[in-house]
């Protein structure tokens, strides 16, 4: 394939968000075609039924888990933590991490009471298919529609289709690997060490995200985090919000009772943070955290590595559009705003 292309890999109607208390989990197996897999575009559409629904935020926050793997290899294993709750109006916890890494989760404007809604998930994943028929498997839960439309709703319809968009000029393959769970003790600095399996070609540590699994307060100290390999300071939590840029509306998620036309910003996610590593050598991360209440968190690293992908002879296309997550990431901490 010469430049950018699209290819609807899969559609179910079965393994989808539900308003009953059928949350999963589910998995998604389906063979795909060969190519530059850039993105894997997941497409959530719903149709409620019944009384108005009432949304607080968007689609994302239905998931809770989802992990992807391409002919047996696990590329992602992500976990939400703690549950969307209604009445917080926070963004979905999968849609602000994709948008941290370089992908693009993205909702059509959705108004309060709407009865047809669709977001659309761009996940980065960087992997050439090649040989065999590629064979993908996705495991993923999602918690009760009526958690962010309201109890109004009592049955629905709904969607989910998986595209690929193929790209010859991606730069980089991306993991998001499993999660390392610490229990924090109430006012205490405790040592952290998230680990990293060693993984052959060339990869490097580019953010670690941090989500509360019991809520969603921040309840760090005064002395934040320090991450061993970026500082030897502690740095506070408003500090490393600076620093990845959230502070300059760096959190953007379709929020119905915000806005019911446009995107809305926000400077934080609480309970949940994303910190740029800056392609740090793998390894097993160690942090120091300070810790005001007694706290479970789930650390995730995520991991890149250069692409080395078929030289495209002759492409049809113009402008290259070119796909690095490592790229994304850094770009973040620097945006204008």
């Amino acid at each position: 394939m010469s430049g950018v292309s699209y290819y609807q890999l899969g559609q179910s109607t079965t393994s989808v968000p539900s308003v009953d208390g059928a949350t999963g989990s589910f998995i998604d197996g389906f063979y795909g075609v060969n190519g530059t897999l850039e993105y894997l575009i997941m497409r959530i559409q719903v149709t409620t039924t019944g009384s108005a629904p009432a949304w607080e935020t968007d689609l994302s926050a239905l998931l809770t888990s989802f992990k992807l793997v391409i002919n047996g290899d696990i590329l992602y294993d992500w976990v939400q933590g703690f549950n969307y709750q209604a009445g917080t109006a926070l963004p979905g916890r999968f849609g602000y991490f994709v948008n941290s890494i370089g992908g693009r989760a993205l909702q059509t404007a959705t108004a309060v009471a709407a009865t047809s809604v669709e977001c659309y998930i761009a996940i980065p994943v960087g992997a050439l298919l090649s040989g065999p028929t590629p064979r993908f498997e996705i495991p993923s839960s999602f918690q009760d529609l009526n958690s962010i439309c309201g109890s109004g709703p009592t049955g629905q319809s709904a969607t989910v289709t998986w595209w690929a968009r193929f790209n010859p000029n991606t730069q980089r393959s991306t993991r998001v690997i499993s999660a390392t769970s610490f229990d924090h003790g109430a006012g205490l600095s405790q040592q952290v060490v998230a680990r990293v399996p060693s993984i052959p070609g060339g990869y490097t540590l580019e953010m670690i995200s941090i989500a509360n699994a019991s809520d969603d307060d921040d309840a760090y100290g005064a002395d934040g985090l320090r991450i061993l390999g970026l500082s030897q300071f502690s740095m506070p939590i408003s500090m490393q919000r600076w620093a990845s840029n959230e502070l300059g509306n760096g959190v953007m998620a379709m929020l119905p009772g915000s806005d019911v036309a446009a995107q809305t910003y926000r400077t934080e996610m609480p309970g949940l943070i994303n910190i740029p590593l800056y392609g740090m050598k793998a390894g097993d991360l160690t942090m120091i955290v300070d810790s005001a209440a007694a706290e479970t968190r789930l650390y995730t690293p995520v991991l890149t590595a250069p692409l080395r992908g078929v030289s495209e002879q002759a492409p049809r296309q113009t402008v290259a559009a070119i796909g690095n997550t490592q790229k994304s990431i850094v770009a973040r901490t620097e945006g204008d705003n």
